[in-house]
């Protein structure tokens, strides 16, 4: 029974916060696992003084080896580039860039994708974690059709400085620039014209990314955004989630990362003494180890947060500026959403397809249902909803490229009640 237990605790760890992995891998020893991180940090360091600070610059690159079992016919390379923070300062990225070998006949399309949390730690960053070809189901068939894939691990992550975590502009600076970073990667033939596609985290990056894609990046060309179980509607998921599970795996990415941009934010005015001796340290850990210790600390009857952070000093202008306003016609998107989803809840999704279509934004949803079954359905739908949506993703993608034109099913009666 033990064991069982051990057992159940590291699944729900896995799947909590939404990292997309398609088989539960045996961990590799703490050792191992360290040796690698320190074998990469080479390339992830960035030289000083920055050879460029133009954004989508590529600073270094190399052949990833390990997608080899998983794809056909796509190169794989990491990258080190050049981005901004929200400041305007340079900073430095990892990523990954998928390319069809196949020959092209002009310009190929792009396809950015938006990761969903992994936690802080080096080995979280996607393009530093071997393990990460059981987590892109999606690549191969878009591959396939001709297009690139790039995949920013966002600044901070994987590289020097701390994230920044669900502030949109960062996320947003970050796609645009891995966009830019498929253009300038030799050989690939990347084109001006691209789709994000982002998941929970994620969601929040491409939805920025679809508000802010002009600004920042106007010689591209945004055909659209979509997302699965994305983390829009930040004050009703907070209010909601603070004193969950959930609150202890997501809640110390946004305390390290929201007083970097809010100085007014103060991470011990809503933390129990116990959460102020934790959170950071959760915060930099895995999403497998930080869902462990939070289940630990649940277990044994501990609290993370001291009150709801929506009432705190400086919560309030955050959550408002951090959650993204409907998009503009202009813009087609498409949200897939699960009732059953534990973590980013459905009722989150419901208040963003109704306060959007009453805004005018060209909105389809796609809802489905419960995912998964047990103890663990809910996180485990979360994680589910993109290996359920992918597939409606790319065929909304390819008409995207195709240039039809979308029409909004707003006339569609969310299936459950919207958030407060």
């Amino acid at each position: 029974m033990r064991a069982l237990k051990v057992i159940l605790i590291v699944v729900l760890a896995i799947v909590v916060a939404g990292a997309v992995t398609l088989t539960i891998a045996v961990v590799a020893p703490k050792e191992e696992s360290a040796q690698q991180q320190a074998d990469l940090d080479p390339f992830y360091t960035p030289p000083s003084p920055l050879p460029s600070t133009k954004p989508g610059t590529i600073i270094r690159s190399e052949p990833v080896t390990y997608f080899e079992d998983a794809l056909t016919d796509v190169k794989v390379y990491r990258t080190l580039s050049v981005s901004r923070i929200p400041s305007g300062e340079a900073a430095v990225t990892g990523g990954l860039l998928f390319i069809p070998t196949a020959p092209a006949t002009g310009e190929r399309p792009v396809v950015a994708y938006a990761h969903g949390t992994t936690g802080f730690g080096d080995a979280c960053a996607p393009s530093r974690n071997p393990d990460q070809p059981v987590s892109v189901p999606f690549i191969q068939t878009m591959a396939d059709l001709g297009w690139v894939v790039t995949a920013t691990d966002y600044v901070g992550l994987g590289t020097p400085g701390d994230p920044y975590y669900l502030i949109g502009e960062s996320e947003a600076e970050d796609v645009v620039n891995s966009v830019r970073v498929a253009q300038n990667f030799p050989g690939s033939q990347a084109g001006s014209k691209y789709v994000v596609m982002g998941q929970s985290q994620g969601g929040h990056s491409a939805i920025w990314t679809g508000a802010l894609s002009e600004k920042l990046a106007p010689e591209l060309e945004l055909l659209g955004v979509t997302v699965t179980a994305p983390a829009v509607e930040l004050a009703s998921l907070l209010d909601q989630q603070w004193n969950t599970l959930i609150g202890w795996v997501i809640g110390p990415d946004v305390l390290v990362s929201w007083p970097l941009v809010y100085p007014e934010i103060n991470p011990a005015d809503v933390l129990t003494d116990n959460g102020q001796s934790e959170y950071r340290d959760i915060a930099y850990k895995c999403i497998e180890a930080a869902g462990l210790t939070a289940q630990i600390q649940t277990t044994f009857g501990k609290e993370m947060f001291s009150r709801s952070p929506i009432g705190a000093p400086g919560f309030a202008k955050a959550l408002e500026e951090q959650t993204p306003k409907p998009l503009p016609p202009s813009i087609p998107m498409m949200l897939t959403q699960a009732i059953g989803d534990g973590v980013v809840l459905a009722n989150t999704s419901a208040k963003l397809q109704v306060e959007w279509c009453e805004a005018g934004s060209n909105l389809q949803v796609n809802w489905l249902g419960q995912l998964a079954t047990g103890s663990l359905a809910g996180p485990m739908t979360h994680n589910n909803t993109l290996l359920a949506g992918w597939p409606l993703e790319t065929d909304w993608i390819q008409e995207r490229f195709a240039g039809e034109t979308q029409t909004p099913n707003c006339a569609f009666t969310p299936p459950v009640t919207p958030a407060k």
